[in-house]
């Protein structure tokens, strides 16, 4: 039976198969495919949302409702995707020894 020293000693042994290049890869092209498009749709529906509420804001909250928050979430998100698309396309480059 392990127990979680035994786990954790058995991660840690393994952790290094983790770096590789063809994991690293894969995390990033899961990100890019999977995590940020899901993302995408839930910030869409919040910025849906706070436009929506904003009908009943005045001032700085209706700014920040309608023009503040959307922007800096589509603005998060468009830098994310630009990164990762760099990431995703940049093939690994090893060190000559």
């Amino acid at each position: 039976m392990m127990d979680i020293e035994n786990i954790k000693n058995e991660l840690k042994e393994h952790v290094l198969d983790s770096v590789k290049d063809e994991a690293k890869a894969a995390t990033m092209s899961w990100l890019k495919d999977k995590i940020l498009p899901a993302a995408k749709e839930i910030a869409e529906t919040y910025t849906a949302a706070l436009k929506e509420s904003a009908a009943s804001e005045t001032g700085w909250n209706k700014f920040r409702d309608t023009v503040f928050l959307p922007t800096l979430v589509d603005g998060a998100f468009w830098l994310f995707d630009k990164v990762l698309e760099k990431m995703v396309a940049v093939p690994a480059v090893k060190e000559s020894a």
